[in-house]
């Protein structure tokens, strides 16, 4: 029987930008022996070993019965072919390696085209939004000169909309380095919000995933911004500046706002900054 157990936090993960991923493993020996075991990244054909590294040592200690986590980096070269690609993590005991050996499961991963870039006009279009208020306000005033020079007097009606507003989660937690962040379940998943992009030990950015789009509300009240504030919010699919320096814009204290993928609205509170991102968040749902 095997000393050791594989086993997978998830059967898929996904590639960010850069085609770098991670695949969270966990190891135990199941022996009442201290044993060495050494980890092997195996790439189950296309893919080649190049793209897989462990990260720490790859022989390790085990104590009996004992667990380690083990985090797998993936990464693809751009130009390599779009396909379904997979990989495994398996350990064999440097006292009988030929015959005391586990092959973790396999870990699929999917090599797309690169999305074309988004046009500047749909990055900036709160520009024309503002400038379009600007013009209406302008006539607005004009028409109003106009009529009251002339002697006339007019009657404004203002009609009230009611907004229901519906707390869809809300809570405390962290977003891992590298992993992505879901503002309807406050959940780490494959298919979030929000990425905590992690280029090096210093280049970090906050960036929006899919249709979600976000803006950086600055060091405010948290308990101030409402949700009717947070429709209102200047959102762009730019990511948000968190390298680890002095050009950092998510400092704890700092608020940033999200349209959701799923066109709710959250607001996002730094209350630690790391490698893992420390937030308490509030995700609105809006209705007639």
């Amino acid at each position: 029987m095997p000393s050791f157990t594989v086993t997978a936090a998830g059967q898929k993960v996904q590639l960010d930008g850069t085609g770098a991923a991670q695949a969270q493993y966990t190891v135990t020996n199941t022996s009442v022996d201290e044993l060495s075991g050494r980890l092997l990244a195996t790439p189950q054909d296309p893919a080649k070993g190049e793209w897989f590294t462990i990260d720490g040592e790859a022989t390790r200690e085990f104590a009996p019965a004992a667990a380690e986590q083990v985090r797998l980096q993936i990464k693809v070269p751009a130009g390599t072919p779009p396909a379904t690609y997979s990989v495994r993590l398996d350990a064999v005991s440097e006292v009988n390696p030929d015959e005391d050996f586990t092959e973790g499961p396999s870990v699929a991963f999917d090599v797309t085209l690169p999305k074309p870039p988004v046009p500047w006009w749909k990055r900036f279009w709160w520009i024309f939004v503002i400038a379009g208020v600007v013009l209406l306000a302008i006539i607005g005033v004009v028409v109003w000169l106009l009529v009251r020079g002339n002697g006339n007097t007019t009657t404004t009606t203002n009609t009230t909309t009611t907004t229901n507003v519906n707390v869809v989660s809300q809570g405390q937690t962290a977003i891992k380095g590298t992993w992505l962040w879901d503002a309807e379940s406050g959940q780490l998943t494959g298919q979030g919000d929000v990425w905590w992009e992690q280029e090096t030990d210093v280049l970090r950015q906050m960036v929006p995933r899919g249709t979600a789009t976000i803006a950086n509300l600055g060091v405010v009240n948290f308990d101030s911004v409402t949700a009717q504030s947070l429709a209102a919010a200047p959102y762009t699919s730019i990511p948000i500046d968190g390298n680890n320096d002095g050009s950092n814009q998510l400092a704890t204290g700092d608020v940033f706002a999200i349209h959701t993928d799923a066109g709710n609205y959250a607001k996002v509170l730094v209350t630690s900054y790391g490698y893992d991102l420390g937030i308490q968040w509030v995700t609105y749902q809006l209705g007639p």
